[in-house]
């Protein structure tokens, strides 16, 4: 289960096995290519690093004002793979007849490719051939071969490092390169000792790349070792006899990453000790992955291909994802030439959710590219002739636009909304507001202005048109589906984030993004007509099939003839002209059943059905992310047939090479969106803004599926059934999460709370608008006015504190005396007291008397900590001063919230610990306050505003509903 292997070499299958035991970390990747060589046949001998790149002339046969002139390729690196082998004079080839017990493999667990045989030389004697490869996890700029060999006689191994190398292209297949091939040039070749060096540098961009390789020779007799010096390349003769192995430690740099190569080089060189072979390596590449394995394994019992199948998928985009913000993952990862190496959407919408489950710093890592290249994309914006805003390239590697095709390519806007959808779903699954206000709030501003560029209001509805969505098989459409509903989850985030800076209480998150603000001159104004475009986004619903239409014009064509075309002439678009395609009702992949995956919450559930089964019957699939999406659609409807189905499609798509092109490279996003489909789909996990929530479909096949989840700091582990749904708590403060539509709270011990601490105004009577009213109409009387914001602001805190906040509206703030204050203080109460004379039991939360009764019948301590001195006549006047043992009185407080006292004299006064308390409050402040005392925090109210919490609950019924 923890190894992929083969045990037959077929020569026609060489370039497909290159892609499937292809060796990466992240940032450096080489295919599996014979170090020895093949005896025939083509092969794509690559070496990548990510993020790399040249620029090339793209050529258009009609220029028009925006093509791009130029575009991004990654370029094939040298060549360190090479290694000759031959035993007494003979060159070792897989010759048919000629080998035997011939055995390949990709080992999850080491992190190495092993491939192993017995040659028989032509006068009949036997050797034994190993060869292993693998790219450190632990030190990025590290790849090691170890070549060893046993045979009775003189062995010669010759490893060479060619320069002269060149891109593979295609001319026939427009996803891959079709010219400019020749994209790095020699700068210099040297060796020293057992040392080579190679400098090369790209053709147009002038970006360096070094590469160092050290022989390290093992013998159980003498050897020799010399080096031949040739115009591209150099010779490493290595002689022994019966028992040599050859470990080649190369080191990879480039100056994209280092400002000097030079001195990069030497670092990485002088880091190397004599005992750093390939053993040295290998055991530190165990103990990464051991820890890996432990973290992010997903365990399915009772189907071993499937387990196969996803263990492989899992550790190929470890080895292919970018470790640094010069990197992301392209269509093929580091494993082949297809699609340039360019990266697209991909990463959003299908890779970084699978590395949020459990690999938070990861998904981190990708956002930061996107932020890294904003640049690029405001420039992209200018072109395409927005006044603001980004725009992000369809597809690229440095930022640049290299889509040739504007109606497959840059019509595809939907990619700002899915850059920031990813942001997002970042910012849920780990609270890390810092990040936000650092790079992702730009990046949702910037892209979310070009919705309004775009868009346009019309009778009452705001709608997009001429452009693309995620099917290409359909182009420059009005109002895509899937375009429409993910710029109104932008924009409405855009509008969320924005609120939650302004009104945010830590006064660096506010200068942070205030600043931000002023630099990219988004003011109220624009962030109001964000919020009325999401308000008013269109969609084109079909009452007659009752579903939403993928846009204006999808169902009023003809359906492709699916009956009587030629089934073989897949994918379409190698066999018909787009006009063709476009005239029809047909789909490369999931365009609004992906939509309804990503945000079901836009549609119900009678319409995602009615969606999936119309969509279905017209997707070739002919893209590799389509089958997947279907999968994990069809598990959410019910479908449990189809939806095994489509999983097993997906798994063994590079596998079976069942799309024909893994031999350029394998197709990283539908092996991620095979792993959404075991945790997404099959699990059913969902992640809003109210946390996780996990609603199970197993396969009939599968008797259990085990995972963990990293989610705000926690580590959970889930074990499902067919019979049973087990979650436990690892790491981590208590957590509250959903199965099956029911609450649980999640601790990782077993103490009982024993006490809860209830704030008042906004919990179990909501008299924080009460308050709002008093402290503006004290601001009207003193000639100011106070925004509507304040009645959030002052939520929670001391009446002093809110006096301080209100006269901050006033021009004569510094006037007012100490004496002047208290007065206010005591006038604004006497209008507050006013407004709540006539409370009563009517006045409280729904859901308060069946929770207080709850929790006395329970043996619950129940202390009230509210900051205002009105609490008691309060709780007398609606009937529930009777379940109180303690009222803490605020005046006996030191500090007012966010500070702790008041929740720490609670506990005191009910005699009992804090961690042994919950704590209940409607307020950022009040939030804090019970943080910072120890207690488990629990919100009550605005998720949005709560943002400090991590369980918000919407109100008292559900606050019951977790404790019982």
């Amino acid at each position: 289960m923890w190894k992929f292997e083969k045990r037959t070499y077929k020569p026609e299958a060489q370039m497909l096995d290159e892609s499937l035991f292809m060796v990466g970390n992240g940032y450096i990747g080489v295919r599996g290519c014979f170090e020895e060589g093949y005896p025939g046949g083509e092969t794509i001998r690559g070496t990548y690093i990510n993020g790399l790149y040249d620029r090339v002339p793209m050529i258009h046969a009609e220029m028009a004002y925006g093509f791009p002139t130029v575009q991004d390729k990654q370029p094939r690196l040298i060549d360190t793979q090479t290694c000759v082998v031959y035993l007494d004079g003979e060159p070792v080839s897989l010759i048919a007849g000629r080998y035997k017990a011939y055995l390949r493999s990709v080992d999850y667990l080491k992190g190495e490719t092993l491939r192993s045989y017995t040659f028989v030389t032509r006068s009949g004697k036997e050797a034994q051939l190993c060869f292993k490869r693998l790219a450190s996890f632990v030190e990025k700029n590290v790849l090691v071969y170890s070549i060893e060999v046993e045979y009775e006689g003189l062995i010669e191994l010759v490893s060479i490092c060619d320069t002269n190398i060149e891109n593979y292209s295609n001319p026939n297949d427009p996803r891959t390169g079709q010219s400019h091939t020749k994209l790095m040039k020699l700068m210099a070749l040297s060796y020293n000792g057992s040392d080579v060096h190679a400098m090369m540098q790209t053709q147009n961009t002038e970006i360096k790349q070094a590469t160092a390789i050290r022989h390290k020779v093992k013998s159980v007799c003498e050897n020799e070792m010399t080096h031949v010096s040739k115009e591209h390349f150099i010779e490493t003769h290595i002689k022994g006899k019966n028992q040599v192995t050859l470990d080649k430690v190369c080191l990879f740099t480039d100056s994209l990453r280092a400002e000097n190569i030079d001195a990069d080089v030497r670092r990485l060189l002088s880091r190397l000790e004599d005992e750093h072979d390939y053993e040295y390596f290998s055991k530190r590449q165990s103990a990464y992955l051991s820890e890996f394995w432990d973290k992010t394994g997903i365990e399915i019992e009772g189907a071993p291909a499937d387990q196969m199948a996803i263990r492989y998928m899992q550790y190929q985009l470890l080895q292919s994802v970018g470790t640094d913000f010069n990197a992301n993952i392209s269509a093929k990862g580091l494993s082949g030439e297809g699609y340039e190496g360019h990266y697209f959407w991909d990463t959003e919408i299908y890779v970084l959710p699978v590395m949020l489950f459990n690999q938070p710093e990861r998904a981190k890592t990708l956002l930061k590219y996107r932020h890294h290249i904003l640049p690029q994309a405001r420039l992209r914006a200018q072109e395409l002739g927005h006044h603001k805003g980004a725009a992000y390239a369809w597809r690229t590697i440095s930022g640049i636009e290299c889509s040739g095709y504007f109606p497959a390519g840059t019509a595809q806007y939907h990619i700002n909304a899915d850059i920031a959808y990813a942001f997002i779903q970042y910012y849920l699954y780990t609270g890390d507001l810092d990040f936000m206000a650092s790079a992702g709030a730009e990046v949702l501003f910037e892209t979310a202005r070009i919705w309004l560029e775009i868009g346009h209001f019309y009778q009452g509805t705001f709608q997009i048109h001429n452009v693309t969505g995620p099917d290409e098989y359909t182009a420059i459409v009005n109002n895509n589906y899937y375009t429409n509903a993910m710029a109104k989850y932008h924009l409405m985030w855009a509008c969320t984030f924005y609120n939650l800076f302004k009104n945010s209480t830590d006064a660096n998150l506010s200068a942070q993004t205030e600043a931000l603000f002023e630099s990219i001159q988004l003011t109220d104004d624009e962030v109001q007509m964000m919020q009325k475009a999401s308000d008013q986004m269109y969609f084109e619903f079909d009452g007659d099939l009752q579903l939403y239409a993928q846009d204006d014009s999808f169902l009023s064509k003809p359906r492709w003839p699916f009956e009587t075309a030629d089934p073989t002439k897949r994918p379409l678009l190698l066999y018909y002209h787009p006009l063709t395609i476009y005239r029809h009702q047909v789909l490369k992949q999931a365009d609004t059943v992906l939509a309804h995956f990503l945000l079901e919450e836009y549609a119900d559930k009678q319409a995602i059905k009615n969606a999936f089964n119309f969509y279905e019957g017209l997707t070739t699939h002919d893209s590799s992310l389509s089958s997947c999406i279907y999968g994990i659609v069809a598990s959410k409807c019910g479908f449990d047939q189809k939806a095994y189905a489509y999983f097993k499609e997906s798994i063994v798509l590079d596998l079976e090479d069942t799309h024909h092109n893994t031999k350029d490279g394998l197709h990283m996003a539908n092996m991620a969106g095979s792993l959404l489909g075991v945790i997404a789909g099959f699990a059913g996990l969902k992640i809003t803004e109210n946390g996780i929530a996990l609603k199970p479909h197993l396969p009939k096949q599968w008797q259990s599926l085990k995972f963990k989840i990293e989610f705000k700091g926690r580590l959970i582990a889930f074990e499902l059934s067919h019979d049973q749904l087990d979650c436990q708590l690892l790491k981590g403060n208590p957590i509250s999460i959903e199965l099956q539509d029911q609450l649980k709270l999640l601790r990782s011990n077993s103490v009982p709370y024993k006490g809860i601490v209830f704030d008042l105004d906004g919990v179990l009577t909501e008299t924080s608008h009460a308050h709002y009213l008093a402290w503006k109409a004290l601001a009207e009387a003193l000639n100011f006015s106070v925004p509507d914001t304040l009645e959030d602001q002052v939520r929670g805190i001391s009446r002093r504190a809110a006096l301080d906040l209100v006269l901050a509206y006033s021009e004569d703030a510094s006037k007012y005396t100490e004496a002047e204050k208290e007065a206010f203080a005591t006038k604004k109460n006497e209008i507050y007291l006013e407004k709540i004379a006539d409370y009563t039991a009517r006045d409280l939360c729904e859901g308060a008397n069946e929770l207080l009764s709850f929790l006395k019948q329970k043996g619950f301590k129940i202390a009230l900590a509210s900051a205002s001195r009105n609490a008691p006549f309060l709780i007398q006047a609606m009937g529930i001063e009777s379940y109180f043992d303690v009222v803490v009185n605020p005046l006996e407080i030191e500090q007012g919230k966010p500070a702790p006292d008041i929740f720490l004299k609670a506990c005191e006064l009910i005699a009992l610990k804090p961690d042994a308390c919950i704590g209940i409050e409607d307020a950022y402040a009040g939030i804090e306050s019970i943080k910072s005392a120890g207690l488990l925090p629990i919100g009550i109210g605005n998720a949005e505003m709560l943002y400090n919490s991590d369980i918000v609950l919407k109100n008292l019924k559900m606050l019951l509903e977790l404790l019982k």
